[in-house]
């Protein structure tokens, strides 16, 4: 049996601070892999803010390239939207057996899991491991989810998608924030221009 984790997000783009985490996880937990889930739309995110889902899903593969337990998953690109995780998680363990899957979310989202679309029946289902932001202190959530989840020690990266989507249309120069291959797809691509 696989132990894979599964990193949900927009990657609009994915920064180093995705991989940091990812890779911390893959050395200092039980997991075999991580997937990276590109999302197409986000229930909680404005589908305006988004670039086009294959250039998000490109740059994941650009990023992940040199680690073979990393995966980019496309698996939400034929989902009706817009994409619920318990859906996602439930269709990947009936196409995957082999695998036995861990929801990896920040702290931020521990916060406000109970207005996740079904949250008690992912809890019930997925073991789902935390891993801390800044600014969010996983105490902070109930006490009856705080319970039913894994703390995960890991470093602390404030590094967002949103500065990055700033920067360049403010014709700023963030190229160590990304890996070298996503910086010039964007670059090539004439990505995040407002």
């Amino acid at each position: 049996m696989q132990e894979t984790g599964l990193l949900f997000g927009s990657f609009n783009p994915i920064h180093i601070g995705h991989l940091a985490l990812a890779n911390y996880l893959l050395e200092y937990s039980s997991l075999d892999q991580i997937w990276f889930v590109v999302s197409p739309q986000n229930p909680f995110k404005e589908q305006s803010e988004l670039e086009d889902e294959q250039h998000r899903l490109k740059m994941v593969k650009l990023a992940i390239s040199r680690e073979e337990r990393f995966i980019a998953s496309d698996i939400e690109f034929d989902m009706p939207l817009p994409s619920y995780t318990l859906k996602t998680l439930e269709l990947l363990k009936e196409s995957h057996p082999d695998h036995r899957f861990s929801l990896i979310i920040g702290s931020d989202n521990l916060l406000v899991f109970p207005r996740w679309h079904e949250a008690e029946k992912i809890i019930e289902k997925f073991n789902i491991l935390v891993y801390p932001r800044p600014g969010y202190a996983p105490e902070d959530a109930e006490k009856e989810i705080l319970n039913k989840v894994t703390l995960i020690e890991a470093p602390l990266l404030d590094v967002s998608s949103t500065l990055i989507r700033q920067a360049f249309s403010e014709k700023k120069q963030l190229p160590y924030l990304l890996t070298p291959e996503v910086y010039d797809y964007i670059i090539e691509n004439s990505l995040y221009k407002k």
